[in-house]
């Protein structure tokens, strides 16, 4: 990493800008909080990146010690890339990011990624707190696990595992409800949305972001 640029400068800012400051380095770190990824994986999610560059990202967060490979068993000689601690630390930074650059965001754009992933990491900017629970979002192609507990909310991109509330839906109609375009009793009733589990705890789940049922 010392044959990188570098802002030269004795100042906490500046030392931590000489490792994530690079273009994509902090949105590979976003999308690696939701849990472990393959190459191609990050290059489906990242548009614009190159395959290049994004292999030299990787190489270079490894090497910074932000990030490591692993060998998963499946699918066979599947690589995956994960944070390591130093990577995680980063995550109230990414949050708070987020939340500064939510004031630049009024309507997406018509070249503009919608992911529904992302769209629940956001989520934990919103979370109110106080809950212990874990919350299963089942959409056709994808699974999320959100797990709340009293003082933050992981999100994973990844199947719950002893979900105590499920949610079943397209990914537009999940957004719509956590992004309060939609109610739940609305959705419930016309069949878009199906519920399961700790039925009752669904109202207590979307006050914690300042919904009502």
């Amino acid at each position: 990493m010392n044959k990188r640029r570098s802002y030269q400068q004795f100042c906490g800012v500046a030392r931590a800008l000489d490792l994530v400051g690079e273009r994509w380095t902090l949105l590979i770190i976003r999308n690696l909080l939701l849990g472990p990824r393959r190459y191609t994986d990050l290059l489906a999610e990242l548009p614009g990146i190159t395959t290049n560059l994004l292999a030299k990202r990787l190489q270079e967060m490894e090497a910074a010690g932000l990030l490591a490979k692993h060998d998963r068993r499946r699918p066979a000689g599947a690589v995956v890339y994960a944070l390591t601690p130093a990577g995680e630390a980063l995550d109230p930074v990414i949050n708070e990011l987020g939340r500064w650059g939510g004031r630049l965001m009024d309507r997406p754009r018509p070249s503009d990624r919608i992911d529904l992933a992302l769209g629940l990491l956001s989520l934990r900017r919103r979370y109110r707190g106080g809950l212990n629970l874990t919350l299963g979002v089942a959409a056709p192609t994808r699974s999320f696990s959100l797990r709340f507990e009293p003082e933050r909310l992981v999100v994973r991109d990844q199947p719950a595992e002893h979900a105590d509330l499920t949610l079943t839906a397209d990914e537009p109609i999940v957004g719509a409800l956590f992004m309060g375009q939609a109610d739940a009793g609305t959705l419930v009733g016309s069949g878009k949305l199906r519920v399961g589990g700790a039925t009752e705890r669904l109202g207590e789940v979307l006050a914690a972001f300042g919904l009502s049922k």
